[in-house]
């Protein structure tokens, strides 16, 4: 061990005798800085703004634009540098004979000189370090642990780097050759990664062998042992090659018996990486402070209820949209998006079956099916001659309730669940939606019927009248279909009794009045403590009025009309009273929800039934308007026939029986859940939201299902311009100038001598 300490001595002065390692530290430490305080300049400047930011621990540091992003995609451009000389050195001046003669093992040369370099690497850790220290204090609560994480991935490339550069300097007696040969290896290891993508078992191999995005997982908060293990391996492997390449010219060897060694090495260094890349020999430490790159407590609870292997089997559509996420090149990025539900379980498979056949909704009738598929299949990848057609994908499954779009299926215990990619900026499900489908495998969904039979609103118009979009919304997210329910028709003319196994019964805007058998039934639900939510419409009072008399409630007379520069008069926005937070319905406090045409509610307290106003209208600008009148016409509120008040549009209404609590919800609008209201933006409308957790309210909390996570705590920057610049000189300026007199003063003195 003194020998390599000696070694790694002598070869850190010759180091720092040449220009090379000071002018790597500068350029280095510039770099960094800029990229460091531009990051926290642009910051400040959306918080003086006022606009909302987000974990700076992952903005300063990791991301796209995050120094440690930046340190990492540079640092190919450094480590050749300062490694083309460490043997290449040693061979053009001869001095490599005087080595292998002397009292000192290979071993002890390569890990002498490994050693020095993996000081000299400390020296850039350090560097790093200050930047985090200056974080610290320019970053309220920064996260030390998800930002010490990255930089040890950071040192980790960095050994990895070189190792493969002290091999390479080990092959050539001229530097610039090791230098280059060093930037092409790395390339190689970065890129292998794309080849052989459309391959399955190649696929695999080469993304194992690929460096590329080891050290970004760190950086982003998550080491994992599979990544940490494949840098120990790459770099005894690459010493281990140079040990026996400077072997070779003691040893008299044939060309078969050396390349038959190498072999061996690749061959074990394969073997051991595959083995601590299985998922159930993976161990994972999630950096962030509030581990958002693992699981929450709930979903691991959930998932530890399989006991048996889960199959997710993707259906691709080559002709349909989403093909491309199934494609042979993004089977890995796409297997990687489920590998928070890998890591706990372990033993879970991906299969994907690709296929093709005419969309449902969108028939492009300009080609053939056929022409459609061979020139789609061309273009991602896909083999022509093994996907499955029309007729063989039906005799395996139905896909046409999907649209023949893309979409997985979760398969448990002989049964089988959807799981949907959505029109949204994020596409893939998340924790939430994953959830969904989980529980519904082991519970069952919660089943929300559409009264059907009276010309009701329906879960299959999509229409802006229609509700499809938050029923029956294939690719939308917040879709209750998509949130653990199944929604089901009820014909409440053909069916002998209203099912008392629905979690809620939705009757939306009849516009035929009710037959007093339809009553009847209805009624009968409702007695034996049914969820309901009842939606009207201004004008059909005397259809409802009958079905709601049993609950104390009536639609008022008229349309509520609202004062309004920008919207039409009968576009009502309502706010949530404070009573909503005992429904768990609360939003912001300026929060509200539209509902274009509504009739205000009247209601008594009399009887078992309790009854809470939800939403409310303006009481300064909502008048009740009744009487025939034209939206058309200059309408105006008349102070002395009409008066402005708030109005009740929306009534939650609860009573205890059967030990367990009934839930009915009255609305005098029946639009506030259409496909127009719930895709309405802006105006701090949270229709959808609204919907969504008044199904969970009437699930009793089971679905949808939420998965809240800790607020982040480092969103306050505490530095102003000022002191960034400051910063700014000194990473830039001050320490580099400092590195550099120090650089000039060493060289000095050694010319001197």
């Amino acid at each position: 061990m003194q020998k390599i300490i000696r070694i790694a001595r002598l070869e850190l002065s010759i180091l720092f005798y040449s220009p090379i390692a000071w002018l790597v530290l500068i350029i280095f430490t510039i770099q960094s800085g800029i990229a460091f305080t531009e990051m926290l300049y642009t910051q400040e400047t959306y918080q003086q703004l006022e606009r909302a930011l987000g974990p700076m621990s992952k903005v300063l540091f990791a991301g796209e634009k995050g120094m440690l992003t930046v340190v990492q995609e540079n640092l190919y451009l450094y480590i050749p540098l300062l490694t083309m000389g460490l043997l290449s050195r040693e061979t053009s001046s001869g001095s490599i004979k005087l080595l292998l003669s002397s009292p000192v093992t290979v071993t002890e040369i390569v890990f002498g000189k490994f050693l020095a370099m993996m000081v000299y690497a400390f020296m850039l850790i350090f560097i790093l370090f200050g930047f985090m220290f200056a974080g610290y204090f320019s970053i309220e609560g920064l996260d030390l642990t998800f930002v010490a994480g990255g930089i040890f991935g950071i040192y980790l490339l960095i050994c990895a780097y070189t190792a493969i550069g002290l091999f390479m300097s080990g092959l050539t007696a001229y530097q610039v050759v090791a230098a280059i040969s060093t930037l092409a290896v790395l390339a190689c290891l970065n890129f292998i990664g794309e080849i052989g993508k459309g391959t399955d078992f190649l696929r695999e191999l080469t993304h194992w062998l690929s460096m590329a995005g080891r050290t970004e997982n760190m950086i982003n908060g998550m080491i994992t042992t599979k990544d940490t293990i494949y840098f120990i391996l790459v770099i005894v492997l690459f010493l281990l090659l140079t040990i026996i390449k400077l072997n070779s010219g003691r040893q008299i060897r044939s060309t078969g018996f050396k390349l038959m060694r190498y072999a061996a090495v690749l061959l074990v260094f394969i073997g051991l990486g595959y083995i601590s890349s299985l998922p159930s020999l993976t161990a994972y430490f999630d950096t962030t402070r509030f581990k958002d790159r693992t699981l929450t407590e709930k979903s691991q609870q959930l998932v530890k209820r399989f006991t048996k292997p889960l199959k997710m089997v993707t259906y691709i559509n080559v002709v349909g949209n989403n093909s491309h996420i199934g494609a042979p090149d993004n089977r890995i990025g796409d297997k990687g998006r489920f590998e928070m539900y890998e890591r706990f379980m372990p033993d879970m498979k991906m299969e994907y079956v690709a296929y093709y056949d005419t969309m449902v909704r969108y028939n492009d009738t300009s080609k053939t099916l056929l022409a459609k598929t061979k020139q789609a299949s061309t273009a991602l990848g896909f083999d022509f001659s093994k996907l499955l057609s029309p007729e063989q994908i039906k005799k395996r499954i139905n896909l046409i309730p999907e649209d023949n779009s893309f979409v997985r299926f979760i398969e448990y215990n002989g049964k089988q669940t959807a799981l949907r990619m959505f029109t949204d900026i994020y596409v893939y499900p998340g924790e939430p939606e994953i959830n969904a489908a989980l529980t519904r495998l082991l519970d069952g969904p919660a089943i929300a019927g559409m009264l059907i039979g009276n010309d009701e609103r329906s879960a299959d118009n999509g229409s802006d009248r229609g509700y499809e979009a938050i029923t029956r919304g294939l690719t939308i997210r917040a879709s209750l279909i998509n949130q653990g329910f199944n929604v089901v028709d009820i014909d409440v003319n053909h069916a002998n009794e209203i099912p008392d196994s629905l979690t809620v019964l939705i009757v939306a805007d009849p516009t035929i009045p009710f037959t007093a058998v339809q009553l009847q039934k209805i009624n009968k639900f409702l007695d034996a403590g049914g969820n309901m939510l009842i939606a009207g419409e201004p004008g059909r009072q005397q259809i409802l009025n009958p079905l709601l008399k049993t609950l104390g409630v009536n639609l008022m007379d008229g349309t509520l009309l609202e004062e309004s520069q920008d919207n039409e008069l009968d576009f009502v926005q309502a706010f949530f009273t404070p009573g909503v937070e005992a429904y768990k319905l609360s939003f912001f406090e300026s929060a509200k929800v539209s509902l274009p045409g509504v009739a205000g509610l009247a209601y008594q307290d009399a009887g078992s039934y309790k009854k809470q106003p939800i939403l409310i209208s303006n009481g300064q600008l909502s008048w009740k308007k009744t009487g025939v009148f034209d939206l058309k016409d200059k309408i105006v509120f008349d102070p002395f026939k009409e008066q402005k008040a708030s109005y009740p549009v929306a009534l939650a209404i609860t009573r205890k029986i059967a030990k367990k609590e009934q839930r009915i919800m009255v609305l005098g609008d029946a639009d506030f859940m259409s496909n127009l209201e719930v895709s309405r933006t802006g105006q701090q409308l949270v229709n959808a939201s609204f919907v969504i957790k008044t199904m969970k309210w009437f699930s009793d909390g089971k679905y949808p299902i939420s998965n809240p996570r800790p607020k982040a705590i480092d969103t306050v920057i505490l530095v102003n311009r000022n002191q960034i610049n400051m910063q700014k000189a000194l990473f830039l300026g001050v320490i580099p100038l400092v590195i550099g007199a120090l650089g000039g003063i060493i060289l000095f003195r050694r010319k001197r001598k």
